[in-house]
């Protein structure tokens, strides 16, 4: 199975939710022209960052809150138009008087077909003081590619996406998207490698990137590593596009060639996912 990926590098505009969905819309009609006049292959699936919406700053969380669901309702009026699968990065979502960090994942017909709550949260930054966690990790299939979830400060936690591997599901692809730090931007590429490696699994890291607020900036540099740790697309700090090839066949290949997943001795690791999307064909 083949899938074509289109990851999206932005600059948020910090706290104006309808600049940066004005933003998002104009950056993905700008890559469909341009695709269009180069007659080259459309994106099955469409991957925004973290907290697109907002920014990163805990600060204006509570301010900036979405208790109706409208980022949502945006992402599928994109799926729809474009006939794309999106997951989309995440918003902060008012949840039953909570508040939590939510990626939304949309089918091509605009339906949810999947939520995943940010399970660590960020405390320096004041993330956990806004902010709940969430409990579940998340697979998603979509259209055959199975997909794990995460954001940010999750990618930390090895024993999340070790929960990935130890399911009859085992993702092919693994997703991180955050508002990463430039000053820790090496962190971020090494342990995007580390978890592609250990999982034999295409890991995507895809990070805001530009100024925040004074001399806090977002990273950038957002890449794709395959299952033997090749980094295969990289980023800079500059807005952009990074289009890529989710291939199932070479993760098998990997998986075989190399039984590493087959050898380990600890599965438990306290998290049970939730598989979304249609597994009965997988």
């Amino acid at each position: 199975m083949k899938k074509n990926i289109l990851a999206i590098q932005l600059q948020s505009v910090l706290g104006d939710t309808r600049a940066n969905y004005l933003k998002v819309s104009d950056m993905i009609d700008d890559f469909y022209k341009k695709i269009s006049d180069e007659n080259g292959p459309l994106p099955d699936i469409i991957v925004l960052p973290e907290v697109w919406t907002t920014g990163w700053y805990p600060d204006i969380f509570k301010d900036s809150l979405d208790s109706f669901n409208e980022t949502e309702d945006f992402l599928s009026s994109i799926a729809r138009k474009y006939y794309v699968n999106i997951i989309g990065g995440s918003y902060i979502r008012g949840a039953d008087d909570l508040i939590k960090n939510t990626c939304p994942v949309m089918d091509r017909s605009g339906k949810l077909i999947a939520r995943y709550d940010k399970i660590h949260l960020y405390s320096p930054d004041g993330e956990a003081k806004y902010v709940s966690e969430g409990h579940t990790p998340v697979i998603v299939n979509i259209e055959g590619v199975k997909i794990g979830l995460s954001i940010c400060y999750d990618i930390r936690f090895p024993e999340l996406f070790r929960s990935y591997i130890n399911t009859p599901f085992s993702p092919e692809f693994l997703i991180n998207m955050s508002a990463w730090p430039l000053s820790r931007k090496e962190q971020y590429i090494i342990m995007a490698s580390s978890r592609a490696i250990e999982n034999q699994a295409y890991f995507l890291a895809l990070s805001q990137t530009g100024n925040i607020k004074g001399n806090i900036n977002n990273s950038g540099n957002s890449l794709i590593v395959d299952p033997m740790g090749n980094i295969k697309e990289k980023l800079t700090e500059k807005e952009g596009y990074m289009t890529f090839k989710v291939d199932t066949d070479i993760v098998s290949k990997v998986r075989e060639t190399y039984p590493n997943l087959l050898n380990r001795k600890v599965h438990n690791f306290g998290f049970v996912p939730e598989i979304a999307g249609d597994m009965m064909n997988v």
